[in-house]
């Protein structure tokens, strides 16, 4: 096998021109696909070298003495064409002084060189009608007159202790085409930017000042290989340093760390590629040891080889090793290899380090199994993002992400759509999280049409530029247990460039399937992997009899903005059906750029916000994540962990008080945790329990409760929470720490009829209404048919006569937009910007009611609105609605919506909560009693639109600071947004196209456009849509979550008012 990849690198590097001089253009270079590189070394797995063994089992490559970093100030010089780059920059003498000084990594456009420009299927070069830039893509031609180049120069010291050593310089990501210079000697080019580029430089080094030169030109052929949905970017993304080796040297090693055939026992076997540039024979040995975690050796084994002449491979027998621990995202059990080459004489020239894990990855029965057992990809896609640098991200940073990912239950990252740094790789391995690897292609902007001109998945030309970022992706990545999943690519379409990737890639490992989402049900995918299915797709793939593999959703629950809706119906489908196993959604970060106002507040950019008229963007299209820029979580984040969560409570039966806890992990038994259960009254804690089971993974045990109500009436809403929590096994996760949890409503909770009887006194004059009694009066204008004011012991309620109308409207979510609702919901809208045509107005003093019926034609709506005034200022709200225009998909919300003082800014409520939810993402939002300011609800998202919404209210009080205030209680569970933020300010206008941002809406709204008002903004709802998750870009919300219009609709509350020495719970009660 080994001898078959040699065989066919040489042939591949022979094809491709690798190993070429400098040619005579430079346009030509940079425009010519099969010139991949330029003396580059050929792609091998992570590991540094060490002069002894215990520097290599430390591992730190940074405290290394083969190792010198050049990350750092560079000097910098940047200009926007080809033609303009300067061409002696790399000769010693050159005086760079008064050049610009630029960290390194780091994105030049980020340290203010050029600007960054977000495109998501197009080219960053591509702008119909703005030259320099092109009106359509033309492979592999990139513009001439727009091509910003970056150069870099610095100085680096090499002491004497690298002598007779071979010296390499590595570039571990450099975003563009980069040719390199070392003391004003070229040295090679690489294109392709997420994987290292190393170079031999050992003939161009001085002992003592050496001078490093690098040029990069922003486009090449390669950028139609790199158009992925995320800021297109340049300059060095990732380190670059100079590392040592002997002239005799491990060139790569490949590890095989399999389970044997009942999963017991490891079988590891290793081979060794050794380099010799000695310029004659050599002789010595090399050995290996595998150390446990608790740092016993378990097996070392030694081979001697004689008369290696340039290179040879030392192939060492498969190894058994009884009972070893298995590497599973559960258990990441590793253990440390050991590798040392030693000389004839037995010294040692070189030692490395790395971490194995032995595991089994297959398919069968249409299921993919890891060591046996059929797993959940519970994941998310990653880009590389740092809201400061680009695409830099440091340790502390991916760290971030980690321990997020362990405590929020996600199991996998899909590396959209490149390979991530090595270092990201062995924390993989470490946290314990499955990687489905996906190399740097995605040729999105050239579509998928097979025929000529059309995708560059079957254009013959590519076919050794897909071949070498596949090699690359391989070679790197092949020794990592994380590593579950090959993926050949992203939206680049399907053709011979595939067939030839899957080919060579199914050649060198067998030990992992390989997919491929444009590749459909075809033989180069083993995994059917679409995106956004919606959840009946997937359905219908599972009861399908063709459906010959598992599906994997390699992209699903668009996260865009206020978003993630029905992501608890995918879920329920996918435990339906064993062929699904899961998804990765899209996607784990907000890409947004921190900038700040001239003030000092800080903002978040998106596609749009920097260059002039006509710069490609997409819009706020990279704003789709799970977390913030900065990685703070969102009320999706909290859906997702909580549908996402490895255990579930089911079957809760109050009568026999009993409940099934299912297992959802497949390698963890639940006697690992400890159990909780909660149960309260109207959120009243009533009763706490422990137990405790012992389940093995997929399996349900019921458990017996303790102290239910035994007769629960319906006055009062019992609810229980169960909880499962860390005990102290589960590394990366606090102890104490909720892995699991979930609510069962225990009885059918209704409300009483409401003890107040005695009506209001009610008069009229010409204009107004007035019912009032002591301490209280209420004003309805017969004009507008609006109740203008509610007065309570001298406290006004209403603000500026803004009193409860009729609402059908939302501020547009991302999703909303991406329907075009403001198109399709537009008559919605304009009904809700003006006050209703008044058909009738009814007094009944015998009762105390005043009755309204607004009207509106189109679309068609008949409100009639009847206040009860009681005479201890209690006002019962009843609302009938009836809506025509069926042809309508739906109405956005329907609701009342009112302005209150801002003093009222202090809110209690008994519903879903404690973050917003909606009525198709609410599975993680419990029933209980929640206090807050009103200010704290506003969820800041980077657009501006709808949210802080609460679903199933029972009550809800909004009080000043000396504790007076206003009580909502409702008939049954309604809805309730409020806010400081008026709903207009948080809508970003009609017209907006995010294809095309630049063109269709210059003036962008971000955080800093929402500014908190001197008001209270209040909808009581009937019911608002949900908001939504497949997509982003033309699906709506499911219909069981839509407000559909052409039924009646009604719903009943009583505003209760309460002075300063009033809890207002106690008015809960005392009305119910």
């Amino acid at each position: 096998m080994q001898m078959k990849k040699n065989l066919l690198l040489l042939a591949f590097l022979t094809v491709t021109g690798i190993s070429v001089a400098v040619s005579s253009g430079r346009y030509a270079e940079i425009t010519n696909p099969k010139l991949t590189n330029i003396n580059r070394e050929p792609a091998r797995a992570t590991f540094t070298s060490f002069e002894d063994e215990q520097s290599a089992l430390r591992n730190q490559r940074s405290s290394g003495s083969c190792y010198l970093s050049l990350n750092g100030k560079w000097k910098f010089n940047y200009v926007e064409t080809l033609d303009e780059r300067l061409r002696d920059f790399m000769n010693p003498s050159f005086d760079a002084g008064k050049w610009s000084d630029i960290i390194v990594p780091g994105n030049w456009e980020r340290q203010g060189f050029g600007v960054p420009i977000y495109v998501n299927v197009s080219y960053e070069f591509i702008s119909p009608g703005f030259p320099p830039y092109w009106d359509k893509p033309n492979p592999p031609y990139v513009p001439k007159d727009w091509n910003p180049t970056g150069t870099y120069r610095r100085e680096f010291n090499l002491s004497g202790d690298w002598d007779g050593k071979e010296i390499f310089l590595s570039s571990d990501g450099a975003k563009g085409a980069a040719y390199y210079y070392i003391n004003g000697s070229f040295v090679g080019m690489n294109k392709e930017a997420k994987v290292p580029a190393r170079f031999n430089i050992t003939p161009y080094v001085n002992k003592g000042k050496n001078v490093i030169a690098v040029q990069i030109h922003r486009l090449s052929d390669a950028t139609y290989l790199e158009g992925q949905d995320f800021w297109r970017l340049s300059g060095f993304e990732r380190d670059i340093y100079l590392y040592a080796q002997p002239k005799l040297r491990i060139q790569d090693f490949r590890v095989q760390t399999p389970l044997s055939k009942d999963y017991k026992d490891g079988l590891f076997s290793l081979d060794v590629n050794l380099d010799n540039m000695t310029g004659q024979p050599a002789s010595g040995s090399v050995s290996y040891k595998i150390i446990g975690g608790n740092g016993k050796e378990i097996v070392s084994s030694q081979k001697k080889f004689n008369t290696v002449q340039d290179s040879a491979v030392i192939a060492f027998p498969v190894c058994r090793l009884t009972d070893v621990q298995h590497w599973t995202a559960e258990t990441p059990n590793l253990y440390t290899l050991l590798l040392t080459l030693k000389d004839a004489s037995g010294e040692i020239l070189e030692a490395t380090a790395t971490k194995i894990g032995f595991r089994t990855i297959e398919i069968k029965d249409r299921r993919l199994l890891v060591n046996g057992q059929p797993i959940l990809i519970k994941g998310v896609n990653l880009h590389e993002h740092d809201e400061i640098t680009g695409h830099y991200v440091q340790e502390e940073l991916m760290r971030k992400d980690f321990e997020l990912f362990k405590r929020y239950n996600v199991n996998t990252v899909r590396t959209s759509h490149y390979p991530q740094q090595e270092r990201f790789y062995e924390l993989c391995d470490e946290y314990g999280i499955y990687v489905i690897d996906e190399a740097n292609i995605e040729s999105h902007g050239m579509w998928y049409d097979l025929r000529k001109g059309g995708t560059l998945g079957n254009n013959p030309d590519f076919i050794d530029a897909h071949l070498s970022r596949t090699m690359n992706l391989y070679e790197r990545d092949k020794n990592h247990p994380s590593v579950i999943i090959w993926s050949l690519g992203n939206e680049a379409g399907n053709g011979i460039c595939f067939y030839t990737t899957y080919r060579w890639l199914r050649e060198q490992d067998t030990s992992r399937p390989i997919q491929y989402e444009q590749a459909w049900m075809q033989w180069n995918t083993d995994i059917f992997c679409p995106m956004y299915h919606t959840p009946a797709q997937i359905e219908a793939y599972a009861n399908d009899p063709r459906a010959d593999r598992p599906l994997i959703l390699c992209e699903y629950a668009h996260a865009m903005g206020n978003s993630l809706g029905n992501f608890q119906d995918y879920w329920d489908v996918i435990h339906k059906y064993p062929i699904l196993q899961g998804g990765c959604i899209w996607d784990w970060v907000d890409q947004g750029m921190l900038e700040h106002t001239k003030d000092g507040k800080k903002y978040w950019t998106y596609g749009g916000d920097y260059g002039g008229a006509g710069t490609p963007s997409d819009g706020i299209f990279c704003i789709n994540g799970l977390v913030y820029p900065d990685r703070s979580v969102k009320p999706a984040t909290e859906e997702m962990r909580k549908v996402y969560q490895n255990v579930r409570f089911v079957n809760f039966d109050p009568i026999k008080a009993t409940v099934d806890v299912y297992n959802d992990f497949a390698f963890t038994n639940l006697n690992k945790y400890d159990f909780t259960y909660t149960i309260k009254g109207n959120g009243e804690k009533i009763y706490e329990g422990l137990f405790s089971v012992d389940v093995e993974p997929y399996q349900t045990k019921t458990v017996m409760l303790k102290n239910l109500p035994s007769s629960a009436p319906s006055s009062v809403d019992y609810q229980i929470v169960f909880e499962a929590k860390n005990r102290d096994t589960v590394p990366f996760i606090p102890v104490g720490y909720v892995i699991a949890h979930d609510q069962m409503a225990i009885n059918t909770y209704q409300k009483e009829k409401a003890a107040f009887i005695t009506p209001a006194k009610i008069t009229e004059d010409a204009n107004l209404i007035m019912a009032s009694g002591k301490d209280f009066s209420v004003i309805v204008d017969k004009a507008s048919g609006l109740l203008v004011s509610y007065e309570y012991k001298g406290k006004e309620y209403i603000l500026s006569q803004y009193g409860p109308r009729p609402s059908f409207w939302r501020a547009p979510t991302d999703n909303d937009f991406g329907f075009k609702n403001f198109s399709v919901l537009k008559e919605w809208k304009k009904i809700s910007e003006q006050l209703p045509v008044v058909k009738g107005i009814n007094i009944d003093e015998s009762n105390g009611t005043i009755s309204c019926v607004y009207a509106y034609s189109k679309p068609f709506v008949e409100w009639k609105i009847t206040y009860k005034v009681f005479d201890n200022g209690a006002v019962k709200v009843d609302n009938d609605i009836v809506t025509g225009n069926a042809d309508f998909p739906f109405i956005p919300r329907v609701g009342l919506r009112m302005q209150l003082p801002v003093e009222f800014s202090q809110l209690t409520y008994y519903g879903r909560g404690p973050w917003e939810n909606y009525s198709d993402r609410k599975t993680s939002c419990f029933i209980d009693k929640y206090s807050c300011k009103v200010s704290d609800l506003y969820e800041d998202y980077i657009r501006p639109q709808e949210n802080n919404h609460r679903t199933d209210v029972r009550w809800f009080a909004l009080e000043n600071k000396k504790g007076a205030g206003l009580l909502v209680v409702a008939d049954n569970a309604l809805e309730m947004n409020v806010s400081n933020y008026p709903m207009e300010m948080l809508d970003s206008g009609e017209g907006r196209d995010d294809g095309r941002a630049r063109l269709a809406h210059p003036e962008q709204r971000h955080m800093y456009d929402a500014v908190p008002q001197k008001l209270v903004d209040l909808f009581i709802d009937y019911r608002m849509t949900g908001i939504g998750g497949d997509n982003a870009w033309g699906l709506m919300p499911h219909e069981q979550y839509q407000v559909k219009p052409n039924v009646p609709m009604n719903y009943s509350f009583t505003f209760i008012p309460f002075g300063s020495k009033i809890n207002p719970e106690s008015l809960v009660r005392e009305y119910n």
